[in-house]
């Protein structure tokens, strides 16, 4: 599967105004139609061997349309289609003219029309225990408030049904942008998604909700198909570019190894890390630049520690001390050498917080001349003063995790997760650098506005280390010549792939972060053959994985 492009709600709303005054003011009616063919066949799929009676619950915008329009297809296929909508009977009622029009055609052919009011919930209750599946058209993209009324109760009687659903287009409650939930949210089984997939599907909380996701072709173009006149008045169709990375784009991405290359063919990886009690992350940071493909790296390390290191295929550099045991300030002169050598750096895993460290930290930044990786303590020392990276001349890759990127930012864990995605796009173009907010779904921004959505990863990559050897993979990878972007990118798609491969072999309740660096390797040559089958989600969406779990 090639590169995937995810619109937001206002550019899909922009796409279709503009495609519909492009061709003609009927042509709404023929997306809703294709796109409710489309999910009522996903329905008929997911449903072989079912017995054949489903409850649509329609709202009465244009989601609530495709859902009449789903009902209607499956009626004429013979099934026993109970159809519920909230709110009053009355003509037009608060309805889209679309959903209207679909209604007065389902209610041409003898369907019923039940209609949901706060008062007379026993219908539709008993309804969706006595069916075999649900259609969930209750609520569309664009959500921006709280759920509350009626359409709560009936997301939690869905809910609590225990019966398959199939959301139309989003799970009614999710943010389609952010992926937050509005107080409650409907658990799909599975989401038919039209035209692209929606941000929201990717990004936690709501990911959890939608199941098994499809994107179903409405013949919507994607804005670089527009007509060129089309495309150039509608310029918020191209910002924020918006991705979903995939095994695809890593193999073009990784760069080639020549049979004559030597270990200075691919890189000279200076990490500067580690601290008394902290070695373990400078160790891994390390040894994951080299399995990743770096030609050497170079750990600079306090000099107290160098002698208790294993002796294997890193080089050790000691530096200065404080009592404490971490990197002194004065240990900059230690490194002079070093940096002049140095292809790329690490800066971070496991420095501590000591005073000195941190005035250490900051006057290394400005010496910076070459990529870098910035992870953990160091990210937490640039915080006290992100003034330094205005010296600087290198190109940064910050790897934080929420907490870090809140204390950079000066916001709060929560404001930074309930919107992941313009959280790491407003630090990458506040401070210059591509941004890996790392979590499920890890997110890359650039200072360009590009973002990229990587699916690959598992929950047992939550454990101590796992950063340490995301920073390395990315650093090994700038070593070989991968931009930041795609260094970041690749090298976060990678360590997901690796922790993939490491729960099919181990399970992903003891899985270590060595684990994740020792698959690596196998990672990479996989994804070079070509025969990676992708993340889970990348298999569902090119149709390898048929079945909802």
């Amino acid at each position: 599967m090639n590169t995937m492009r995810i619109l937001t709600t206002a550019q899909v709303r922009a796409l279709e105004a503009a495609w519909i005054k492009n061709c003609h003011e009927s042509w709404g009616m023929v997306l809703m139609e294709i796109a409710g063919l489309g999910a009522s066949k996903l329905l008929l799929e997911l449903m072989e061997g079912m017995p054949a009676a489903v409850t649509v619950i329609c709202g009465r915008g244009n989601n609530g349309g495709d859902g009449l329009v789903v009902a209607r297809h499956l009626h004429r296929a013979g099934l026993d289609v109970s159809v519920f909508m909230v709110g009053s009977p009355a003509s037009g009622s608060g309805m889209s003219k679309d959903n209207q029009t679909n209604r007065d055609i389902l209610q041409g052919l003898g369907v019923e029309i039940n209609y949901i009011t706060d008062n007379d919930l026993e219908p539709v209750k008993t309804s969706l225990w006595e069916t075999s599946a649900i259609v969930d058209a209750l609520l569309g993209t664009g959500l921006d408030r709280e759920v509350e009324g009626v359409y709560a109760q009936v997301i939690e009687l869905m809910n609590e049904s225990a019966r398959p659903i199939l959301s139309i287009d989003i799970p009614s409650g999710v943010n389609s942008d952010t992926g937050q939930v509005m107080g409650v949210a409907v658990h799909a089984a599975a989401t038919a998604t039209f035209g692209s997939i929606k941000p929201g599907l990717l990004c936690h909380p709501g990911a959890g909700f939608a199941g098994d996701i499809r994107v179903i072709d409405i013949g919507l173009p994607l804005p670089e198909t527009l007509p060129e006149a089309l495309r150039d008045s509608l310029p918020q169709l191209d910002i924020p570019r918006w991705w979903l990375a995939t095994a695809y784009d890593v193999q073009e991405k990784l760069p080639p190894r020549a049979v004559d290359s030597h270990k200075g063919s691919f890189g000279q990886i200076l990490v500067v890390a580690g601290s008394l009690g902290m070695s373990g992350a400078s160790l891994m940071s390390a040894t994951a630049s080299l399995r990743a493909g770096a030609g050497l790296a170079i750990l600079a390390t306090p000099k107290s520690l160098v002698r208790g290191l294993p002796a294997q295929e890193i080089i050790y550099k000691g530096l200065s001390e404080t009592d404490a045991g971490s990197i002194s300030l004065d240990g900059l002169r230690d490194l002079e050498a070093e940096m002049e050598r140095a292809e790329v750096m690490i800066i971070g895993p496991g420095l501590s917080s000591n005073v000195d460290t941190i005035k250490f930290v900051h006057e290394l930044i400005k010496k910076v001349r070459v990529p870098c990786v910035i992870d953990a303590d160091g990210l937490n020392a640039l915080s006290q003063n992100i003034k330094v990276l205005a010296d600087t001349e290198g190109g940064f890759v910050f790897t934080p995790h929420p907490k870090e990127l809140s204390r950079l930012m000066g916001k709060t864990v929560k404001e930074i997760q309930s919107d992941r995605i313009r959280s790491a796009q407003e630090a990458a173009k506040r401070f210059g650098v591509t941004i890996v907010l790392k979590g499920a779904h890890s997110v890359v921004a650039t200072p360009d506005d590009d973002v990229y959505i990587v699916p690959t990863g598992n929950s047992g990559m939550a454990t101590a280390g796992s950063g340490d050897v995301l920073s390395g993979v990315i650093a090994g990878l700038l070593g070989q010549g991968m931009n930041r972007t795609w260094a970041a990118v690749a090298g976060t798609y990678i360590h997901g792939a690796a922790g993939d491969l490491a729960a099919v072999e181990l399970g992903e309740d003891g899985m270590v972060a060595g684990d994740i660096m020792d698959m690596v390797p196998t990672a990479i040559q996989m994804l070079r053959e070509g025969i990676y089958p992708g993340s889970k989600l990348e298999q569902i969406l090119s149709g390898v994985v048929a079945e909802v779990e």
